[in-house]
């Protein structure tokens, strides 16, 4: 019998090759946009051994309508949306993909930290006000080069390490913050020096963050940490919002105690710091790290083949809450 898999949003004809006979796919069937609302999951829920989401909440009244649930699947890196611990309590796995987020999202975090450096959405909307292409004074300081910068990552993990290898690329300085050393080898190829996270902000040009939130890192960037960076210097954050205060940073980039931002994620997204939106020092783009065509088929491949895996009785490699499960000891349903 197939095993019965909802999708909270619509899948793309390259997904739908992967899920093989023994899956009975149910998602919403509006091309691209269909996505379920929170009360057609939960009427759909009951009959489902596995369902994969994208960024919606699934609580504790989610898991116990999932009577029949052995998986979820998060279709992306972070679970925090997810009662992992919970889900674990039952003996559910909650399978992310991690591996397929890392290049996109490194990708990403060059693109917004070039942009911030060279201004180049500023400039954009200026040109386009201007309808012409009016010269810059030669000497102006707004803009920044980035070959020669010292880039402070904060979490050294895949996407961490990705971010390093494009920015050594660049002919940046690479130093970074994790509690676990990276392999020499690692650290050799770009030149990489583990410090402290106080050093890190007080000597990065550019600081950009790459580790998973937990509430022990909530506000990690702060006003005292921000107080640290130095006037010239930039904060990258393609990660998750709540890593960074915002108020605190709307108020270091109005006084200009740093130089810019760049977000892709905010405190209380979807909402924004409405102190944010009309700075020119900061580039602000909607939680895109993935947005690519090819990065979201990655994403649903990896989910589902753990999922897959997981309902056949396997063990895959991305289960995010496998020490949870360990801890508990839960049987599988």
């Amino acid at each position: 019998m197939k095993k019965k898999v909802m999708i909270s949003f619509w899948i793309p004809p390259e997904v739908e090759a992967v899920l093989g006979g023994d899956i009975e796919a149910v998602y919403p069937k509006p091309e691209v946009t269909g996505v379920y609302t929170r009360d057609e999951l939960k009427k759909l829920l009951p009959e489902m051994e596995a369902v994969v989401l994208s960024g919606e909440k699934f609580d504790r009244e989610m898991i116990d309508l999932g009577v029949k649930l052995k998986a979820i699947g998060r279709n992306g890196v972070g679970c925090d949306a997810v009662d992992c611990e919970y889900a674990a309590k039952q003996g559910i796995a909650v399978v992310n993909s991690p591996t397929a987020v890392t290049q996109p999202t490194a990708e990403l975090t060059i693109g917004i930290m070039l942009d911030v450096a060279r201004r180049l959405t500023f400039l954009d909307k200026k040109l386009r006000l201007d309808r012409k292409c009016v010269s810059r004074p030669s000497y102006e300081t707004l803009s920044t080069n980035l070959f020669g910068k010292t880039l402070g990552i904060i979490g050294y993990g895949r996407i961490g390490k990705a971010v390093g290898v494009k920015a050594h690329g660049l002919g940046m300085r690479i130093i970074y913050a994790d509690p676990i050393p990276a392999p020499d080898a690692v650290e050799i190829a770009v030149g990489a020096r583990r410090v402290s996270h106080e050093e890190l902000f007080r000597t990065a040009d550019f600081v950009t963050i790459h580790t998973p939130y937990f509430q022990a890192n909530h506000h990690l960037v702060n006003e005292k940490t921000l107080a640290l960076m130095k006037p010239s210097a930039y904060l990258i954050n393609a990660s998750r919002g709540k890593m960074v205060d915002e108020a605190a940073l709307v108020k270091a980039l109005k006084s200009q105690a740093i130089k810019g931002a760049a977000l892709d994620v905010y405190e209380m997204e979807p909402d924004i710091d409405p102190g944010l939106i009309d700075l020119e020092n900061v580039v602000l783009v909607p939680h895109i790290g993935t947005w690519t065509y090819d990065a979201r088929v990655a994403m649903m491949h990896e989910t589902l083949t753990g999922v897959r895996e997981y309902l056949a009785g396997k063990t895959p490699g991305n289960i995010f809450n496998q020490d949870e499960l360990d801890k508990y000891g839960a049987k599988r349903k």
